[in-house]
C-alpha cells in the first residue's frame, strides 16, 4: 500500500446515528483529535461511523450505482438518464458521487475508532468489541468502492490532517484490507448483537462469503480458495442458523412488511429515527448524495395521481412518486414471467391501487376502496371492476422514457411517516439470509458441488411457492413444481443464468444487482452485464424491439464506474480516471 493521505477537504464528524439508545452524547458538529482520545469521543465516532451508510442506504447516489442500466431497471420519466443509457456525460455527472465521498469520509471515521479505541481508557473487552465494529465498516465502506470504480485510496490509518494527494492502489491490496477487517471481526463481535443496526458476527460472515464470492472473479485479486472460503462462511452461517438467531420468514412477502425489519431473516440493517438533528427527516427537496434521508420507497413509483383516476391521489401508504427507475421489459416478461407458483411477483410490485379520496371520485359507481387502477401483466384481462386497467401494452415502452405507468416495487414502503411528502424512517435491509442461500448455491456451482447447489436453491425457491391462502398440500406441490424447474447445475453456464435470474426474483430493487453483473462472467468469461444488456430481449415487444434501453451504448469500459470529477479536479498529483471516461 502506498503511502497516501486522502480527503480534500476539511475533515469533519457529523456524530450521528440511528437509535435513540445511541444518541448519547450532545450534539457537536466537530470532533477534535482530544476528544477522541476519550471513552466518549470513540463511541461518538463510532455512532458517526454507522451514521455515515445513511448516505448510501436509501439514498440516490447507490441507486443510481447499482439499479441504473441493469437487466432489472431503466430509465423513469424523471430518472438520471447518463448512468441508465451509458451517455457520454457520465464522468461529468455526480450522480453516484455519494458512494465515493462518503465512502472515505466513513473510511476515515471508522479509522478514526480503530486509532484511538486501545488509547481511551475504556475496557479491553470493548476496545476489541468497538473496533471489530469500525473494522465491519470500514470493509463495507471498501467493498462497495472497489466494485464500482476498481483500483483506489487504500488508507487503513486515521488522517487528521487535510491534503491533496491520493494515489489508486491495486485492487488485490484492497480485496486483502476488506478480507482481513472481516476475518477479524467475525470472531470479535457478539453472535447476536442485541442492539439493531449494529455489527455483529453474522453480519461479518455473511459479508465475508460475498466478498470472496466477488473476489473469485476479480481479475488481478482472486485467489484459488475463494469459491472455497465463500461456501464456508455462507454454510457457517446455514449449518449453525439457530445460534445465530436466523431463519427465513415461512412467506417472503413479510420480509419486508413495514415494522418487521429485525425479523429472524434480517441479518444487517442502517436505521433511522425520526429525529431532524441526528436523521436528515422531513419533506426531501432533492436526492443528492449530501443527504442522509431514506427515500428508497419514493425511486420504484409511477405518476399514480397523473394516470387520470378522479379520486386516486398521492397518500402515504401509496408514498410520494418520484418515478426515478423503472422496471424493464425483460424483468417484468421473463425474470418474473412465471407468477403462479412462484409468489415474489406480486409480494415485491404493487399492480393495484385503490379509490383513496372520496371527494374527488368521478366514475358512476365507484367508491372509496373500490379499485382505482390494475396493472394485470397481460392483455386482454377478463372483465374487472375498476376504473382503469391498464395492460402492458399502455405501460411498456422502453425508450419511452415519460410514461409513467408500470409496476411500483413495493419492498420500501412506508406507512409510518407522518406526511405523503416525508422521507421514511424505516430501517434499510442491507443483508439478509436469503442471500446467504444463493451466495452458497452460487459458490457450490463452481466448486463442481451441483447438487449441494441445487439443495441451496431449493430452500429459497421452497419459500417462494408459499402463499398463506393455498392449503398445505397446494403449497408442497408448488414448491416441487419450483424445485422441478431448476437446471442441471454442473452445466456452470446455464447455472450462472439461473442464479442471476433468481437472484432478481428475490433480490429485486435492493441495491445489489450491477455488481451482481460486474462480478460474473459468462461460460466464454464475457462479463455478465455487457452480455445480458447486450443479448437479452423481452419475448414481448410492444412499441419497441424489446431490448434493454442501455444496449445501444454499453461499452465494454462500461463494466467499472467514473470516478467522480471532483476527486480528480482536487488532487494535486496525477489522478487518472477509469478508461473510456
Amino acid at each position: 500500500m502506498k503511502n497516501i493521505k486522502y480527503i480534500a477537504v476539511i475533515f469533519v464528524l457529523a456524530f450521528t446515528f440511528s437509535c435513540e439508545d445511541f444518541l448519547k452524547e450532545d450534539p457537536k458538529s466537530l470532533l477534535t483529535a482530544q476528544y477522541l482520545e476519550t471513552e466518549s469521543g470513540v463511541y461518538s465516532a463510532l455512532w458517526s461511523a454507522y451514521s455515515d451508510l445513511r448516505y448510501i442506504y436509501g439514498g440516490e447516489s447507490a441507486m443510481n450505482a447499482t439499479c441504473s442500466g441493469t437487466d432489472e431497471w431503466q430509465k423513469g420519466p424523471d430518472g438520471n438518464a447518463n448512468f441508465n443509457l451509458y451517455q457520454a456525460g457520465m464522468a461529468a455527472d455526480n450522480a453516484i458521487s455519494g458512494l465515493w465521498n462518503w465512502g472515505y469520509t466513513g473510511i476515515n471515521t471508522a479509522n478514526a475508532v480503530i486509532k484511538f479505541a486501545p488509547e481511551c481508557g475504556m475496557p479491553e473487552a470493548e476496545v476489541k468489541k468497538v473496533t471489530a465494529e469500525a473494522k465491519y465498516i470500514r470493509a463495507t465502506w471498501y467493498f462497495l468502492i472497489v466494485q464500482t470504480f476498481g483500483s483506489c485510496p487504500l488508507s487503513l490509518d486515521f488522517i487528521q490532517e487535510p491534503s491533496t494527494e491520493a494515489y489508486r492502489d491495486p485492487v488485490a491490496d484492497v480485496y486483502a484490507a476488506i478480507i482481513s477487517d472481516l476475518e477479524e471481526a467475525k470472531t470479535v463481535l457478539p453472535v447476536i448483537e442485541e442492539e439493531p443496526g449494529r455489527a455483529d458476527a453474522a453480519a461479518a460472515t455473511h459479508l465475508l462469503a460475498k466478498v470472496y464470492l466477488t473476489r473469485a472473479t476479480t481479475s488481478g485479486a482472486s485467489a484459488a480458495a475463494d469459491y472455497q472460503q465463500a461456501y464456508n462462511n455462507a454454510m457457517e452461517l446455514i449449518n449453525n442458523k439457530g445460534s445465530y438467531g436466523l431463519e427465513l420468514e415461512q412467506d417472503f412477502e413479510k420480509v419486508f412488511e413495514p415494522r418487521n425489519e429485525h425479523g429472524p431473516e434480517v441479518i444487517f440493517t442502517v436505521e433511522r429515527n425520526t429525529d431532524i438533528l441526528y436523521n436528515d427527516a422531513g419533506n426531501p427537496s432533492g436526492a443528492g448524495s449530501s443527504s442522509k434521508n431514506n427515500i428508497a420507497f419514493m425511486f420504484f413509483r409511477p405518476n399514480y395521481s397523473a394516470w387520470g383516476v378522479g379520486g386516486l391521489t398521492r397518500d402515504i401508504p401509496y408514498g410520494r412518486p418520484w418515478h426515478r427507475i423503472r422496471p424493464t421489459n425483460y424483468l417484468l416478461d421473463v425474470t418474473f414471467g412465471e407468477r403462479s407458483d412462484d409468489t415474489r411477483y406480486f409480494k415485491s410490485f404493487q399492480t393495484v391501487w385503490l379509490l383513496n379520496d372520496a371527494a374527488g371520485i368521478t366514475a358512476p359507481g365507484f367508491a372509496l376502496g373500490d379499485t382505482a387502477a390494475w396493472l394485470p401483466g397481460f392483455e386482454n384481462p377478463p372483465a374487472a371492476r375498476a376504473v382503469k386497467i391498464f395492460p402492458p401494452s399502455q405501460y411498456y415502452n422502453n425508450n419511452g422514457q415519460t410514461m409513467s405507468v408500470y409496476p411500483a416495487l413495493s419492498k420500501f414502503n412506508d406507512i409510518d411517516r407522518p406526511d405523503v411528502a416525508e422521507s421514511s424512517v424505516r430501517p434499510f435491509i442491507v443483508h439478509r439470509f436469503a442471500e446467504t442461500y444463493l451466495i452458497a448455491a452460487e459458490a457450490a456451482m463452481y466448486l463442481d458441488r451441483p447438487v449441494d447447489a441445487a439443495a441451496m436453491l431449493h430452500v429459497v425457491r421452497d419459500r417462494a411457492a408459499y402463499m398463506a391462502n393455498r392449503s398445505a398440500a397446494e403449497n408442497v406441490l408448488a414448491a416441487q413444481r419450483m424445485r422441478n424447474k431448476v437446471p442441471d447445475l454442473s452445466d456452470k453456464d446455464a447455472g450462472i443464468d439461473f442464479i442471476l435470474e433468481e437472484r432478481s426474483r428475490e433480490l429485486c430493487g435492493e441495491y445489489m444487482r450491477w455488481w451482481d453483473l460486474v462480478r460474473t462472467r459468462t461460460g466464454t468469461g464475457e462479463i455478465q452485464l455487457l452480455y445480458r444488456i447486450r443479448n437479452l430481449v423481452s419475448p414481448v415487444a410492444y412499441s419497441d424491439d424489446g431490448h434493454i434501453p442501455a444496449y445501444a451504448n454499453i461499452k465494454d469500459t462500461h463494466v467499472l464506474r467514473p470516478i467522480p470529477q471532483g476527486q480528480i479536479d482536487l488532487t494535486s498529483n496525477e489522478f487518472p480516471q477509469n478508461p473510456g471516461y
